[in-house]
């Protein structure tokens, strides 16, 4: 091998000494002739690049190489020899790294001691490899060069890959937060995703800073909290944060700019209604540029999907309390007060949740329970009020006011008002059939149906009547426990009775006027 490198000695290494916190990059060296591994080690003797030495692997054979490359994901420059076990062992290999390991990322030169066995044009042009040499080319000098040439490209083609893959990161968190429900669902999913997306300390805290009023003090809300912040969710000031966190909000505040510092990160963000959000994510070290460019970028996808999540609280808030008022008005010209309607919604959420439904479908019936009786508007007062029994017309058109307010909701294209329209017309069917209008039975009965029947039972119950007196919450719970499986739904039954004392709490929550 007196030839190998025989022309040049290698240069010192750099003045730049390796840093020992950053890991080596990986180089592999397969030549069936253990003495060009071993000068191939020689040469590369003190060799670094970006403050990183190289760790040499080898193999003899292509079938060693294989196996290192199967286990290796991060080879930055792979070196091999042609001719080997085969005569073109090298070439499958390269076959192998890019199409099988589908591994397109490191820099894989061939050098052979034989030209004649793998002609030059031809194996440039039909392998994907960076270049092909004969060993008597390759000086320790020009190998250090090809090894400079290789690691720039490998780690400038590593961070493309990066940058691909944080997009796609990017897009798949932005899809996860788009799915939240509320600002409060959407926050947790904002810190989930970001200590993810980036590898980041699952440290964090987002607050929503509201407006001043007038000259009073801005109010904030804590809407989410992870790791060691955990304590401080749903705080309400900023000054009950970590001194040195507030101190980071302020400066935002302040300065109305994300902040990027040695060991934390700012978003801050103001909405087009004043409302300013800050997020804060501990580091685990400096980030790089194409880092701190995701962060960014994510930053924007969450500050767009906040302005939009909050136009549909604010509209699904409208909503609820003009439906709210509707029930209110329909319940205050009846025998009812206006706080039934609030309770029945509310003993109807909590019991649907109970029951397996999801936050968002329950919170659906909360808007909608409170039109349960709506059609009782075109109900006769004589009838509404009259203090004893009603006689077989009367009664009739007490029955029809499911039919009424069912028709008059139905009309409305809104999601919570086609919910809303379905409870009033099922809300007096009965499990064993026996209810109306429809005397349907068992599971025929609408869900929501079924559960803001009881729910309205539960609280009608206990409230005083033109033609009984309220009942004591004995005689309720005995009363359902008795009408399970014939009036009400007996497995909604018995989750309300298993939890009686909640219900009756939530009840007690909103009184009379």
């Amino acid at each position: 091998m007196e030839f190998l490198f025989a022309d040049d000695d290698p240069p010192p290494p750099g003045s730049e000494a390796p840093s020992p916190s950053l890991p080596p990059w990986k180089m592999l060296v397969v030549d069936d002739d253990p003495e060009v591994i071993a000068v191939t080690r020689l040469a590369l003797t003190g060799f670094e690049f970006l403050g990183r030495r190289v760790q040499i692997l080898s193999a003899h054979s292509g079938e060693a190489g294989r196996e290192i490359f199967a286990r290796e994901s991060d080879i930055a420059v792979a070196l091999i020899d042609v001719v080997m076990e085969t005569d073109d062992a090298g070439l499958r290999l390269v076959e192998f790294i890019r199409k099988d390991c589908d591994n397109h990322t490191a820099r894989v030169y061939l050098r052979t001691g034989q030209p004649g066995h793998a002609p030059v044009d031809r194996v440039i042009r039909e392998y994907d490899i960076d270049d092909y040499k004969e060993k008597t080319e390759l000086t320790a000098q020009k190998l250090r060069t090809l090894l400079y040439s290789g690691l720039r490209a490998y780690r400038d083609i590593s961070t493309i890959q990066r940058q691909r893959d944080g997009m796609r990161r990017v897009i798949l968190a932005t899809s996860d937060i788009l799915r939240s429900g509320s600002l409060r669902e959407f926050a947790s999913a904002v810190l989930g995703q970001l200590t993810e997306l980036l590898g980041l300390r699952d440290t964090a805290i987002y607050c929503l800073v509201l407006p001043a009023q007038g000259t009073g003090s801005r109010a904030a809300r804590t809407l989410a909290a992870s790791g060691s912040l955990m304590e401080f969710a749903d705080q309400g000031d900023l000054d009950s944060l970590p001194p040195a966190i507030s101190a980071r909000f302020q400066e935002a505040l302040q300065r109305q700019e994300s902040l990027h510092g040695d060991k934390d990160y700012v978003l801050y963000h103001r909405s087009f209604g004043g409302k300013e959000n800050l997020l804060y994510v501990e580091l685990t070290g400096a980030i790089a540029a194409h880092e701190r460019e995701l962060l960014e970028l994510y930053a924007i996808n969450v500050t767009l999907t906040f302005e939009n999540l909050s136009v549909m609280e604010e509209m699904h808030a409208t909503q609820g309390e003009v439906v709210g008022m509707l029930g209110d008005a329909v319940e205050q010209r009846g025998t009812s007060s206006a706080a039934h309607v609030q309770r029945v919604a509310r003993i109807s959420q909590v019991l649907a949740r109970a029951a397996g439904l999801d936050e968002a479908s329950a919170r659906q019936i909360l808007l909608a329970a409170p039109l349960h009786d709506v059609g009782k508007i075109a109900v006769a007062d004589s009838i509404l009020l009259k203090a004893g029994s009603l006689d077989p017309d009367e009664w009739a058109a007490m029955k029809a006011h499911t039919e009424l307010g069912a028709e008059m909701l139905a009309r409305s294209r809104r999601e919570v008002l086609q919910l809303a329209a379905t409870i009033a017309r099922a809300h007096h069917e009965h499990w064993d059939g026996s209810g109306y209008p429809a005397g349907l039975a068992g599971e025929a009965i609408p869900f929501a149906g079924r559960v803001v029947s009881l729910a309205d039972a539960f609280d009608s119950l206990a409230s005083d009547r033109p033609y009984r007196v309220r009942w004591s919450d004995e005689q309720i719970r005995a009363y359902l426990q008795e009408q399970a499986g014939k009036r009400f739904d007996p497995q909604l039954v018995n989750l309300l009775l298993a939890d009686f004392a909640r219900y009756v709490a939530l009840r007690a929550e909103v009184q009379d006027s």
